[in-house]
């Protein structure tokens, strides 16, 4: 992308508010894992930089289940901002024995909003440590239960999963624009 995604507006807002604020009505607490940056104080969240530098989202999911208080955390990525409450919700409250759950639309995973319970940390330590940072080769190795969403849920759109990537995602969409 070039810049920082999180920072990107949306609606005037940057899409990390979108986020925190979507998270901050389902959850008590809410971390951000930072990455060590200080750009997210303006949230007035917790923040955590990632143990493992430089890893990516899987450095995030490591950062936010060491510092965790409770036996799972809710991953959401700061470029998802139409991920709705009733899709956390529905997500957490969805009964599993699983390690992980993680939303499918459309044949698409969603590693990257999801519930991670606790007891998966030594695998992330273990993909961490091996230098295999993809999300998706850790669900893998682990029990993970798939979250189907489809238009028979009330909860359903079309849009739920659109994130931001590349600076053509942003030009495509009228609504967005760059902070700063």
């Amino acid at each position: 992308m070039g810049r920082d995604k999180a920072l990107i507006e949306l609606n005037g807002r940057p899409l990390i508010e979108h986020v925190a604020s979507t998270l901050c009505s389902v959850f008590e607490r809410v971390i951000v894992a930072s990455g060590g940056r200080s750009d997210y104080d303006f949230l007035g969240l917790e923040s955590f930089g990632d143990l493992y530098k430089d890893c990516g989202p899987l450095g995030g999911i490591h950062s936010g289940l060491v510092h965790a208080t409770t036996p799972a955390v809710f991953v959401l990525s700061c470029d998802m901002p139409f991920v709705s409450e009733e899709l956390v919700r529905h997500i957490a409250s969805f009964r599993t024995d699983a390690f992980v759950r993680i939303p499918s639309q459309d044949g698409q995973l969603q590693p990257l909003c999801g519930w991670y319970e606790h007891r998966c940390l030594t695998e992330v330590v273990r993909h961490l440590e091996a230098n295999r940072l993809r999300v998706l080769d850790v669900l893998r190795d682990l029990p993970s239960t798939i979250i189907p969403i489809s238009a028979s849920l009330s909860l359903y759109r079309e849009n739920l999963f659109t994130n931001f990537n590349t600076p053509a995602d942003v030009a495509g969409n009228p609504a967005v624009t760059w902070k700063g």
